[in-house]
């Protein structure tokens, strides 16, 4: 039945914004505590969620031609196939914060850090996606509100971040190549507070269909 395929890939969603969450959580101690084993499990950790998105995204296909859904089920299997799709983007971000710390020889310096405001840009966006988690778990799109609020602050922080950078580079020209890498690290969160707002806007999607037809 269409009603049970709907429940598993929503269950299964779920389950992938858990696991793209944990790697968020290992990419920001790997930068943090600068802890290279940690970012080797994050980067190994890329087929599993790789795995699952495959999944939920062979199953999104098999319910258009098996059941060639309508209306507000046609929304949700339309908006699933583009929220896996930006949760495999968040979590391609989350390898490439411990590719990065990989190529770096020695950690920043937690004034660097701070003044970049890692530990602010991490938690913003683990307060985004567990919104999202949410949000789709108890099938209520209010809680997206903090969605939006907590890209702009992103935003805002990339741009501290980019003026920070600058001026330690000034300081410190022969940390150059790593200030460089470490404001990768910055442009990778900003890209996955995008995606993140994304998904959020796929969930309202699909959940105005819901309550047009309540």
């Amino acid at each position: 039945m269409l009603s049970a395929e709907l429940y598993d890939v929503r269950k299964d969603i779920l389950h992938l914004c858990v696991l793209v969450q944990a790697q968020m959580h290992k990419a920001k101690e790997t930068l943090l505590k600068f802890d290279k084993d940690l970012g080797y499990e994050v980067i190994m950790s890329e087929q599993k969620i790789e795995t699952w998105n495959h999944r939920i995204k062979r199953d999104c296909e098999s319910m258009l031609s098996l059941f060639k859904p309508t209306a507000k089920d046609l929304r949700f299997v339309l908006a699933a196939f583009r929220i896996v799709q930006s949760l495999g983007r968040c979590a391609d971000f989350a390898g490439w914060v411990a590719i990065y710390i990989s190529e770096t020889e020695s950690s920043f310096e937690k004034t660097l850090l701070n003044s970049c405001n890692m530990v602010q840009m991490f938690e913003e966006i683990d307060a985004m996606m567990y919104a999202v988690h949410q949000s789709i778990d108890k099938d209520d799109n209010r809680l997206l509100q903090a969605v939006f609020e907590k890209d702009e602050m992103i935003g805002r922080y990339r741009i501290m971040a980019m003026d920070a950078i600058s001026q330690y580079i000034q300081q410190h020209p022969e940390q150059s190549q790593r200030c460089l890498y470490l404001f990768s690290v910055v442009m990778k969160l900003e890209r996955v507070g995008d995606q993140l707002k994304n998904m959020a806007q796929e969930v309202i999607f699909y959940s105005e269909a819901n309550s047009s037809h309540s």
